[in-house]
């Protein structure tokens, strides 16, 4: 390897990326997706949940419920007395201040873990929050509480509902869920771009020029995915701090973002190694673009009510799958160590082979690359 030649050909790419229309747009696109789910969450989210808990020991469940509404406020009481009394014994108040209330016994974790059956109140205006939505969090409670206490039923929940729906926020289900929607999304643009880069000296036949000078097949293919790596990586990082996705477990999100970027690499790079013309390469690309839009749809609330349903589960066996749920936990600051060291395996792993894939398809291409 000759790095001088490697920067030189990164150096090259970078400027023609910039100066071609089309790669451009591919570049720019994940940035207006971005503000366009900002502009969405922030229409769909004009109104401010107010959400009412007894939690004596502070438990994280408040953020699991939270999390799914922006914008939102947390008044906290002392008594589940309180809490009952803004909604009405057995929801029969028909005006509230509040639109969720909750109430969580005193070491609600630690009861679950020494196989314990917390009861938990969850109280429901369903004049300000859709019944789906109501369904989605309880099953999203249900999902926090298998995390800690699997397989058994962990907990009863106790729900009270106030009110017929008088309007729908489904909007509001995908709540911190749209900043991993929106860095899965931005990942097509590796893909995307990879075997462009690669293919476009196949067809220009200069491929063979670039060879004659120091530099190796194997400097041309790391110029470029060096490029491509730092464009892909900018990108994430500005549609996540679009989204105002930098909270909670900061470190984790920004590992899933660099594993994310070098499974788009990977992915984009075998495309670039098996096909010969960027159309065809364009095509299947185009095709394979679901699997960082559709998997992002299983995580979060919605995961948790549809996740066990044949196509929920057919999901799990995508690699992007992981990155989303892995990234939507670290936003929430949720997921227990094993979860995560589950989700952070899988997409490493499915990296690790398609990289293995591709060097052999480009060392096979590498000796005949004096002929391109």
């Amino acid at each position: 390897m000759h790095p001088r030649s490697v920067l030189a050909i990164a150096r090259k790419d970078a400027i023609d990326m910039l100066l071609n229309k089309s790669t451009l747009t591919l570049l720019i696109m994940p940035i207006v997706l971005a503000f366009l789910f900002l502009f969405v969450s922030k229409l769909v989210g004009g109104h401010v949940t107010n959400i009412v808990v007894y939690n004596p020991g502070q438990s994280r469940l408040v953020q699991v419920v939270s999390g799914t509404f922006d914008p939102m406020k947390v008044t906290e009481v002392n008594s589940p007395a309180d809490v009952m009394a803004a909604f009405g014994p057995n929801g029969s108040k028909k005006d509230s201040a509040y639109d969720v209330g909750l109430v969580i016994p005193a070491n609600f974790e630690s009861t679950l873990q020494t196989g314990g059956h917390p009861q938990v109140g969850f109280y429901i205006n369903e004049n300000n929050v859709d019944p789906h939505l109501a369904q989605l969090l309880q099953a999203a409670i249900i999902s926090y509480a298998r995390q800690l206490a699997s397989p058994q039923p962990p907990l009863a929940l106790s729900t009270v509902t106030i009110n017929p729906p008088a309007i729908s926020n489904f909007g509001q289900v995908t709540g911190n869920t749209y900043g991993a929607i929106v860095l899965l999304i931005s990942f097509m643009t590796g893909t995307s771009l990879m075997p462009g880069l690669l293919i476009e000296e196949k067809e220009k036949k200069t491929l063979r020029m670039l060879m004659v000078t120091p530099a190796s097949f194997t400097d041309v293919v790391l110029g470029k995915l060096l490029v491509t790596l730092v464009y892909q990586l900018v990108l994430s990082l500005l549609a996540l701090a679009i989204m105002g996705s930098f909270i909670g477990q900061v470190p984790l999100l920004l590992l899933y973002t660099l594993l994310g970027s070098c499974f788009s690499l990977a992915l984009g790079l075998l495309f670039g190694g098996i096909f010969s013309t960027a159309s065809t390469a364009g095509m299947v690309g185009g095709f394979l673009s679901l699997i960082y839009v559709v998997p992002a749809l299983f995580i979060g609330p919605l995961g948790a009510l549809f996740g066990n349903s044949a196509f929920g589960q057919a999901m799990k066996f995508v690699p992007t799958y992981y990155i989303a749920d892995g990234a939507y936990n670290a936003i929430q600051n949720e997921g227990s160590l094993n979860g995560h060291l589950f989700d952070i395996g899988v997409v490493l792993g499915c990296t690790l082979a398609l990289l293995a894939i591709t060097s052999w398809v480009l060392r096979r291409q590498a000796s005949v690359a004096a002929a391109i």
